[in-house]
């Protein structure tokens, strides 16, 4: 996996400084949050892929860890996990 961008990284810490990083559901399976920025993003956590996916179109295009996702491993204290 390529390594985040500083410019990434930056607007994942900031989204998480300030306390736009909430967790909205968790089942058996999934956590989902919801990351508020310009505009809301849902970031969900597969519990059984061990997996983030995010709906903003960064990831979408990319399939790399975005800022909002960045912003959530902060959250959960895993930003220096592998993968």
């Amino acid at each position: 996996m390529v390594s985040l961008s500083w410019r990434t990284k930056r607007k994942g810490y900031w989204l998480f400084k300030e306390g736009k990083v909430k967790k909205d559901i968790e089942t058996d399976k999934r956590i989902y949050f919801l990351v508020y920025g310009d505009k809301e993003h849902s970031v969900i956590f597969d519990k059984t892929k061990g997996k983030f996916t995010c709906d903003c179109e960064y990831f979408s295009l990319k399939l790399s860890d975005c800022s909002h996702i960045y912003a959530v491993k902060l959250f959960l204290g895993v930003e220096n996990e592998r993968d």
